[in-house]
This record gives C-alpha cells, structure tokens and sequence, in this order.
C-alpha cells in the first residue's frame, strides 16, 4: 500500500475520531479534557515479525484538540518480544480488584477475538483464546440478506449446533499456545458452508463458548465468577452455552454496574495515563514480553 495512501487513509480516519470526541464534548460540556489515549485502528499486527501499524495522526490530533495524545501503544511490547496485546489486561485486573474478585473472577472480553484475565498467585494473567465474534459476523454478512450480525443470539438461538463440524474445527487449531497474539485472518468459515443460516451461528457461537470454557477449566486457580465483556456478551445464545458448559452463571460485567459497550474506551484512558506516568503497560503473563514495560508516544502541542 503506498505511503500518501496509508497517509490519506490515516488522516480521514482521525478526523472522524476527533468529530466524534468534538460531539461526546458538547454533550457533556462539564467534562475537562485533559488526554487521550489514541488506539487508531489496527491496519497490519504482525509481532512474530515485529512489526504493529495502526492508522491514525497523532500529531494532527493533538492540533485539533489542543490537548496531549497518548499514541503507538504497542510498539514496545513488541520490540520487547511480546505479543502487543491483549493490552486492556491491567484495566481489567483493576475492575477484578474494585470488585474484590481477585481470588475467583474472570474477565473473558469478547471482540472479534476473545480474551481472557484473571488473576493467578496474585499476579495478573491474560490472553487470547480464539475466535469471538469474527467468524460469526462473517457467517451473518455472507448467508444473511441485510445483516450485519447476530443480534442478542436471535439467529444462533434458533438453529442446532452441528456437533461434527464443530468438533473437527476445534481439533484442527491449537488455541491456547500461551502468548500468541491472534487476528481475525487466522480464521475463516469455509468448512461451515452448506449449514443452514441458523445451524451455521448456532455452530459458530458453540465454538466460541467452548473454547472459553476450555480457557477457563485451564485457569490452575478454580474461577467461579465469569464476567463478559466486549460486544459479545450481548448474545443470549452465547451466554446460554457458556453456561451450561462450565455449569456456572456467566454474568455481564453490565451487571456490575458498569457500562460494558465502553470498557475498552475506558481501557486506553487507563493505560494513557499510566503511559504519562511512565508506569509499566504489559508484564510477561499478559503480552508474553521479556519483561514488564512502558509503551506509548506522546504528543503535544
């Protein structure tokens, strides 16, 4: 792809960021902002190659808002020899505490990938797990008319679970090598295809929960208290699974009291601060990196 492109492409996409912050403003017009942490959007995240790139400007975002950008968080992890993610691992492990869940909780985030932290010996652990959402939204956009993708589980609610292909996808992937960072391209549905609309998400959606209970058995420290976070904990089917696999009530982290469509938003503010503060961002249990380290570029006016 070529550099004015890449360029272009990442100065569109930062002026919709800042519209976005600009009209959260005006909304709330008491609210003083005094930093942002700049996630961009992934375009390439390669770390066995060492190489991350998220499309965004820092610089002309600082510009526009007159206030310090925390941008290029993962870059360090990386040049450490960690995987760049999951990142919002500390986030979660201070919710865990708020929520004196540090002995028994789990935080399972659900995006297109899902991820996992709990606490272990004390000491903070997380990481991928495999497909969350991704291949059901795929199987939703490609064998729907107009969907985008299953909302609250309706569509997996009413199908049946094909035990075969399920059984041969999960035997085929290795989900739980320790500290590898995955991506949605890792996966695809081509085996799932002839599946009715519905038998096909409801396939998919078991997939998912039973790699997270299979995650969650894992855990040398028995968890009781399985929280969702993530668009995913919006799907009923999924939850319904979930449950009735670890034979537990898996919970929402709505249900907390805390507002789940913007955990991973509060994530990035958590770590730009500690970015400021020079404190660290990623530990070996969470990224895999060779040691704990700080990560982030500030920007200023």
């Amino acid at each position: 792809m070529k550099k004015a492109l890449i360029n272009d492409l990442s100065r569109k996409i930062t002026l919709l960021h800042v519209e976005a912050i600009q009209e959260f403003l005006k909304k709330n017009f008491t609210v003083k902002l005094d930093l942002i942490g700049y996630h961009g959007h992934t375009l390439i995240h390669k770390p066995e190659q060492g190489f991350t790139f998220q499309l965004g400007n820092p610089e002309l975002m600082t510009q526009l808002l007159k206030t310090k950008v925390i941008f290029n968080f993962r870059d360090n992890d990386i040049k450490n020899k960690g995987q760049g993610a999951p990142l919002v691992t500390l986030y979660h492990g201070q919710i865990l505490k708020n929520l004196n869940l540090i002995n028994n909780g789990v935080i399972i985030n659900i995006g297109g990938i899902a991820n996992g932290s709990y606490f272990e010996n004390s000491v903070i652990h997380s990481n991928d797990i495999g497909p969350g959402n991704c291949l059901l939204d795929q199987w939703i956009r490609l064998n729907s008319k107009d969907l985008e993708f299953d909302r609250e589980g309706n569509i997996s609610g009413k199908g049946e679970v094909n035990s075969l292909m399920e059984e041969d996808f999960l035997n085929h992937y290795n989900y739980h090598d320790k500290k590898k960072s995955l991506d949605i391209t890792d996966f695809n549905i081509a085996q799932f295809r002839g599946l009715k609309l519905e038998d096909g998400a409801a396939t998919l959606v078991s997939v998912t929960a039973n790699l997270i209970a299979n995650f969650v058995k894992n855990i040398k420290e028995k968890k009781d208290k399985i929280i969702l976070a993530g668009g995913g904990r919006k799907n009923k089917t999924l939850i319904k699974f979930l449950s009735k696999i670890l034979n537990i009530n898996v919970e929402s982290i709505d249900q907390y009291k805390l507002a789940g469509d913007f955990i991973e938003s509060q994530a990035f503010a958590y770590l730009a601060i500690r970015s400021l503060e020079q404190k660290h961002l990623s530990l070996p249990t969470t990224t895999g990196v060779s040691e704990p380290v700080t990560g982030g570029i500030v920007y200023s006016n």
